[in-house]
């Protein structure tokens, strides 16, 4: 049986883009689609300077206070807000050093991941069965898709 409501097109609610991978993002009223997706969206990630993963809040016993930030894109660089208001920018001299201070973890901000990035996943199931988000779960290693920051291939178009 099929619905009125499956046979007509789809309607964007609210648009939203996350210009750091695991930040929280921001409202916008419009955005370009580009050959990478969304413009502006996942642009940039921390990446751990101890195991050269990128910082996932998929992980969140190790990554639950990315989500203490917001990211804005800007013209040149993205705009971070701290829990407390404090604002940094990603070209700011010493916004890895204040990063690392608010994950508890030595990171740095970056639009090039390392060579064949990775990321922890935890199992959503798993994590939702424990006490708290410093408890210890699973997780599965995978490599960063298509779509994470990195940069331009040379086959890759300009934009119009």
């Amino acid at each position: 049986m099929t619905s009125a409501r499956s046979t007509r097109p789809g309607v964007v609610d609210r648009l939203l883009r996350y210009p750091v991978k695991s930040m929280l993002g921001e409202e916008i009223p419009a955005a370009d689609v580009t050959e990478r997706g969304l413009a502006h969206d996942r642009r940039r990630a921390l990446v751990d300077k101890e195991t050269g993963r990128v910082a996932s809040a998929k992980q969140p016993r190790l990554w639950h206070r990315l989500l203490t930030m917001t990211a804005t894109a800007g013209t040149s660089a993205v705009r971070i807000t701290t829990w407390a208001g404090e604002e940094l920018r990603s070209t700011d001299p010493g916004v890895d050093d204040a990063q690392s201070e608010i994950v508890g973890r030595p990171v740095v901000i970056t639009d090039t991941p390392p060579h064949e990035a990775t990321l922890d996943r935890a199992d959503p199931e798993d994590v939702l069965r424990r006490d708290g988000v410093g408890q210890p779960v699973g997780a599965h290693t995978g490599r960063i898709a298509v779509a994470s920051p990195r940069e331009p291939s040379s086959t890759s178009r300009p934009s119009t």
